[in-house]
């Protein structure tokens, strides 16, 4: 390899790095960042939800940008926005500058990782050559999602929350000046049609049912902060599904969903997304919110999940060619949604045995089920469309985490009030409502200054299990369909 591939490979590599490492260093400072901004329950999920909210809408479209613009200017610009957005993220005084942060650390990191594979395969024509790299970056994608919830927590306890976003400006740079001296631009199609209104109604209405999702878990179903963006949300999504039937370059091509074997594997992807992807965000409130630990031993409780992610994905291919996909789909899906099921045990008092062994259950059905799921969609279409279609599967994903955490984190607020309000009433303190109410939603210091700790830490283990109880149903459900939904195909195809 000469130089400027060398240039090349490292600004791809530390890209995909920075993006992936995004979506779990900020799950171990959410509690840091409650305390130190003053953001609610509510707040928190957003801090989560806005990176992954734009990650899902503008995944689709990072494809036609580059083509009409050029790969090059595109991942660059994506690159330096996503820089420039962590120093704003860094510097936040408050939610709303932060979240606005996220959203282009969101937008911008859906061009970044699939921009990365792009300039990979353009840059190398040699095959072997090529699938080294490619599976160089695979690595560099594993280490970006293994060390995040790690390094998020050594630097909170050490250095503030802040320092979680700073750590991407050095990065950042040196993967700009590394880019731009070893790419090259990749012909452009200017006069390629883009879907900018789908574009934006995907926005829309995924934020628009997000907002109100999560605005549910405070206010209740029926409350009008929830029921008019709701029922917004839920006609933009049919006008946006009119449009894409009816535009001849769509952001979502829906024929694709007609071909057989392409459906239930995507939804299997958003499925995974609502569960295992968006149960950082309630692991972390666990162990730190609900047991009391730093963010630095949440951050190594989490280490068995994707340890053991990363090792059993290096044994899919030899599973693979010796049991059929469909069993592979179904016995993985199956071991998360047990896992997470029995999460629902855990209580303020329980032992890390317990929660470690099941958080690697975990990891071994999710180093199975992302790579399956994977080889399911690609398999369903052909040569041609793979580039679509890995964008649709992991749009879906990261869309099914917003949701997950959306909804899965409005369960737990509410259940959480509930046994605050009961344990309240029981032990004779008048307004056990309105001050669990307080105690759940408000900044978790203040409530505990006027409020015993054991009541909070309680209450949010009782919400933590409702929401793991309801994931791991997800999962189960989802194992059943596809045990159900055809014939198994056999170990070893190849398309």
């Amino acid at each position: 390899m000469n130089k400027k591939l060398v240039a090349l490979t490292a600004a791809a590599y530390l890209g995909t790095f920075i993006a992936d490492i995004d979506i779990t260093i900020v799950n171990v400072a959410l509690p840091a960042i409650q305390a130190d901004i003053d953001a609610s329950l509510a707040e928190l999920q957003w801090i989560v939800n806005s990176y992954a909210v734009c990650l899902a809408a503008f995944m689709l479209s990072a494809s036609g940008l580059s083509n009409k613009f050029g790969l090059k200017k595109i991942w660059m610009l994506a690159m330096a926005l996503f820089t420039a957005s962590s120093l704003l993220c860094a510097f936040a005084g408050n939610i709303s500058l932060l979240l606005v942060g996220r959203s282009i650390q969101g937008a911008a990191g859906a061009v970044i990782i699939p921009g990365a594979m792009s300039i990979i395969f353009h840059a190398f024509d040699d095959a072997k050559l090529r699938a080294k790299v490619v599976g160089g970056w695979s690595t560099f994608s594993a280490i970006g999602l293994i060390v995040g919830p790690l390094l998020g927590g050594f630097l909170v306890d050490h250095t503030g929350w802040p320092s979680i976003f700073l750590i991407n400006i050095p990065l950042g740079i040196m993967a700009l000046a590394l880019g731009g001296w070893g790419m090259k631009e990749i012909a452009v199609e200017k006069d390629l049609h883009l879907d900018v209104s789908g574009q934006v109604l995907s926005i829309l209405w995924l934020g628009g049912m997000t907002y109100a999702l999560i605005a549910a878990g405070h206010a209740g179903l029926l409350a009008p902060e929830v029921t008019v963006p709701l029922a917004g949300s839920c006609i933009l999504f049919g006008v946006f599904l009119f449009r894409q039937s009816r535009t001849a370059n769509p952001l979502l091509p829906l024929p694709l969903f007609r071909q057989t074997g392409f459906g239930i594997p995507n939804l299997a992807s958003f499925i995974l997304g609502f569960s295992t992807y968006s149960s950082l965000f309630f692991f972390s409130l666990f162990f730190q919110e609900a047991q009391g630990v730093s963010a630095s031993e949440a951050g190594v409780r989490l280490m068995p999940q994707f340890l053991l992610t990363a090792i059993v994905s290096l044994f899919f291919g030899r599973l693979h060619s010796r049991v059929g996909t469909r069993w592979l789909m179904v016995t993985s899906y199956a071991l998360i949604g047990v896992a997470m099921v029995l999460l629902c045990f855990a209580e303020v008092q329980t032992g890390y045995v317990y929660t470690g062994s099941l958080l690697a259950l975990m990891g071994v059905g999710m180093g199975v089920a992302v790579p399956v799921t994977g080889v399911c969609v690609l398999g369903a279409v052909e040569k041609a469309r793979f580039a679509t279609a890995s964008a649709v599967m992991n749009a879906l994903r990261q869309g099914g985490m917003a949701f997950g955490i959306a909804i899965l984190g409005a369960l737990l607020g509410a259940e959480a009030v509930k046994h605050a309000t009961r344990q309240l009433t029981a032990d004779g303190i008048s307004q056990a409502a309105l001050r669990a109410q307080t105690l759940v939603f408000s900044n978790a210091a203040d409530a505990e200054a006027a409020l015993s700790t054991h009541y909070y830490r309680e209450a949010i283990a009782y919400g933590f299990q409702s929401a793991m109880l309801a994931a791991g149903a997800a999962c189960l459900v989802m194992a059943v369909i596809l045990a159900v939904q055809g014939k198994s195909t056999p170990p070893a195809v190849r398309r």
